[in-house]
């Protein structure tokens, strides 16, 4: 249905065809469609400093420049690749912090001990601690191992600690 609009300066009715209007708001929409940088695929592997890797987790990675984060799950072989705007897309160009975070049961809990086996040490989960980079290139593979230590062991309840 097409409507008249009367301006209130005209005796002339104002018409607007449907599909100009929906051409107008296709066009309104799409305006800054395709501004994101350029990203670049990045695979890799988190390991511990022994070589086996790190069963589960999330790798995140920030560019300073760009103040963009990608990130990946890491496998159940340590692997994982990277997304910052669509799956598996990589990370933009250049210098990247990096953090490795885990999601632990357990922690905080009065009396218990959660499993220190596979567990990541928490300075790696901080961006201002973890010490991990990594450089995005726009020419070549991007191929990352990221290395990590485990968490210490925690003392059984009632034991001494040494200090």
């Amino acid at each position: 249905m097409v409507r008249s609009l009367k301006s209130s300066s005209d005796s002339e009715p104002c018409r607007f065809p449907l599909a100009g209007i929906v051409l107008t708001a296709v066009l309104l929409a799409s305006v800054g469609c395709n501004s994101n940088p350029p990203t670049y695929p990045v695979q890799g592997t988190v390991e511990f400093a022994n070589g086996r890797p790190v069963v589960v987790g999330v790798v995140e990675c920030f560019s300073e420049e760009y103040k963009l984060n990608a990130r990946g799950d890491i496998g159940p072989d340590g692997s994982f690749s990277l997304t910052t705007f669509s799956p598996d897309d990589g990370a933009v160009a250049g210098e990247h912090r990096c953090v490795v975070v885990q999601m632990v049961i357990g922690e905080n809990i009065n009396g218990h001990r959660p499993s220190t086996i596979g567990v990541v040490a928490p300075k790696y989960a901080d961006y201002s601690t973890s010490g991990l980079t990594m450089v995005v290139s726009p020419d070549s593979p991007n191929e990352v191992t990221l290395v990590v230590r485990g968490i210490e062991k925690q003392p059984a309840p009632g034991a001494p600690h040494k200090h």
